[in-house]
């Protein structure tokens, strides 16, 4: 009796540990669809991040969307960080597409992928923005169906 006792208590112990490592990171996402399916980099997108009530470290990740007829390995884009219209920083992004053997799938109608993460550290009570253009040649990116920001504690 002890024994089931036990593992049912290490089960429990086990259950609340998994639980509390799956807290929820997420601080803001927000996703902005393309008219007509083009990205022009002369009209930047601009995202309104909300302020936070103390200093915080933050994740920022970049996704693009796009339907399966776009014909590029990669996406290079450019993050400014604003702080009341204020440059702040300016980050080049790139966003490698998953192009090539077995990503095509049958039935898929579009793709996201996303930037590696990138640091920043948000002081409390202001209003930071984040303004991204892509920096590609061709202008404006066809197939492209929505870009975000994804933004992790």
């Amino acid at each position: 009796m002890k024994r089931i006792r036990s593992y049912f208590t290490l089960i429990g112990i086990l259950c609340l540990t998994l639980l509390t490592a799956c807290e929820d990171n997420l601080y803001y996402t927000l996703y902005q669809d393309m008219p007509k399916k083009e990205w022009d980099s002369n009209e930047p997108l601009y995202f309104n991040i909300p302020p936070t009530e103390q200093e915080m470290d933050v994740a920022v990740t970049l996704g693009v969307r796009t339907t399966t007829l776009f014909q590029y390995k990669d996406i290079v884009a450019r993050a400014e960080l604003l702080d009341n219209d204020s440059v702040i920083s300016s980050l080049p992004l790139t966003i490698t597409l998953y192009q090539g053997e077995g990503l095509t799938q049958e039935g898929m109608l579009m793709h996201e992928n996303y930037s590696k993460p990138q640091a920043l550290h948000m002081q409390a009570n202001h209003n930071y923005a984040l303004r991204v253009t892509h920096l590609m040649r061709l202008n404006p990116l066809d197939e492209v169906q929505s870009v975000g920001i994804i933004v992790e504690k």
